[in-house]
Order: structure tokens, then sequence, then C-alpha cells
């Protein structure tokens, strides 16, 4: 399996398209902190008035800007999926699945292989973009409103993990269309069908979360499924600590959702014919 992957990664590498999301991530990662300070500037919110919003949660830092590159309805994180599906179903338009096979490659190996290189295309670029636009923001901006602390250091590798397993779990719903759809345009049309689903179906949950009774049923299995949809969970990255209740509530569904997934796209790829 270490030779097809080694493979799929060389594919991938010299594909064009791979350097047009650099460029892209690039591009996001440098101009959103400097339009963020020129925004600033033009509208002459010095700096002990941005200190203030801060502290109400109504300002723009380091941080606020890091993890908004992380969102999956923002910039990269809406183009990113689109074009590694182009890549990865590169290899059905163009006869490589089956070839490999014909090779003697079990379909087991030639799956997990397609899903590692999805993951680390992924993973791998939305955290250069993440650390990208940190890096360009901390020029302009602070960190937060508050002095960084050992605290903070452990909150921020906490939200990395969960940043982590929401795009593992996003890789594994990707190749699962891609290998049920063999068409690059059917497999992004059917990843955003079900992203944008749930981004409105959590927008219209999170509504009636503020207005219901809490302490009720509705209410405690409203907070569950706001918490467990990453499609619409903007809070991440946003606070100073996570409630064990809260990593509970995001972790286990999409643990969960991943490992079913990668189950359905295998058993989908098993019976699929490739000819």
């Amino acid at each position: 399996m270490l030779d097809l992957i080694r493979t799929d990664f060389r594919r991938a590498f010299k594909d064009k398209l791979l350097l047009v999301l650099g460029i892209i991530g690039g591009f996001f990662a440098v101009t959103t902190p400097i339009l963020y300070k020129g925004l600033f500037l033009l509208l002459e919110i010095d700096e002990g008035a941005m200190q203030e919003m801060e502290m109400l949660g109504l300002g723009m830092n380091a941080k606020s800007m890091f993890f908004s590159s992380f969102s999956l309805g923002n910039n990269f994180g809406l183009i990113l999926p689109i074009l590694v599906a182009i890549i990865l179903c590169k290899d059905f338009s163009h006869g490589t699945i089956r070839n490999k096979i014909i090779c003697g490659k079990s379909r087991a190996s030639i799956f997990f292989s397609l899903l590692t290189t999805c993951a680390a295309l992924i993973c791998g670029l939305i955290m250069a973009h993440a650390f990208l636009t940190l890096g360009v923001s901390l020029v302009f901006f602070d960190y937060q409103a508050t002095e960084f602390s050992a605290a903070d250091f452990g909150y921020l590798m906490a939200s990395l993990g969960i940043e982590l397993l929401i795009f593992l779990m996003i890789s594994a719903l990707l190749v699962l269309f891609i290998v049920r759809m063999k068409n690059a345009g059917l497999a992004i049309v059917m990843f955003f069908v079900v992203s944008f689903a749930f981004m409105i179906i959590g927008g219209i949950t999170q509504v009636v979360a503020m207005f219901s009774e809490p302490d009720t049923a509705i209410y405690e299995v409203l907070e569950v499924f706001n918490k467990a949809n990453v499609f619409a969970n903007m809070s991440i990255g946003t606070g100073t600590e996570y409630e064990l209740d809260d990593i509970l509530c995001i972790v286990i569904p999409n643990a969960v959702a991943t490992a079913a997934l990668v189950a359905l796209g295998f058993a989908s790829f098993r019976k699929k014919d490739l000819k």
C-alpha cells in the first residue's frame, strides 16, 4: 500500500491544480489581515478602541482570524474541497484506478491510499493556510486581548486537534462522493448539497435553541446537535477553555461520522464497476 500512497502523492504534487490551490490559499492568508488592518485605519479605530472591542468579543485579532481560516464556508475552506476533488477524480477519468487493479492491487489498498492522500492534502493545506494567516495577522494585530499563557497554549492545541478531526471527517465525506460518483462535478455538487444543508439546518436550530427554555429536553438536544454540527459551529477556537461536554459533543459524533463514512465509502468502492 505504501507504494500506492507514494504514487498518489507524486501524481497529486505534479498536478498544476495543487499549485493553484497553494496560490489561492496564500492570497487569502496574506490579504485578509491586510484588508482588516486597512479597514480599521480607514475607520480610524485606534488600539485602545480595538482592545475594548476585543474584551467585549466584538473585535478582530490574530486568534479570531486564525480560527476563521478553518471555516468550511469561508474563502479557502470553500474552495479547497472543490480542487482536491478534481485532482483525485482524475484517477477515475484517466483510468488509473482500473490500471491499479489490473496490476494486482487490492481494492482495499487502493481505497485507503486514496483516502490517505485526500486527508493529507486537505489537512496539510488548510493548516498551512491557517498558520500563514496567523503569521501575517500577528504583524498587524495582537494574538488576543490578554497576555498569552500556558492555558491559552493548551486551548490552542485542543482546538487544533478538533479542527484536524473535523477535516478528517470532511476528507472521508469527500472520498465517499468521489468513489460513488467517479465524476468530479457530481462529487462536488453532492458535497456542497450536504455541507449547505447542515449549515442551513444549523442556523435554524441555533435560532430555535435561543428561544427555547433552558434545562428542557428539546433545548439539551438542540445544544448537542449545534455543537456536533461542525458545518455551522463557529465557536471552535473562539473561547479560552473547553468544558468536557463541549469536547465530547464535538469529538464523539464526528469520530463516529468519520468511521461510518469510511466504511460506507469502502463498501461502495468494493461494489463499484470500474470498467
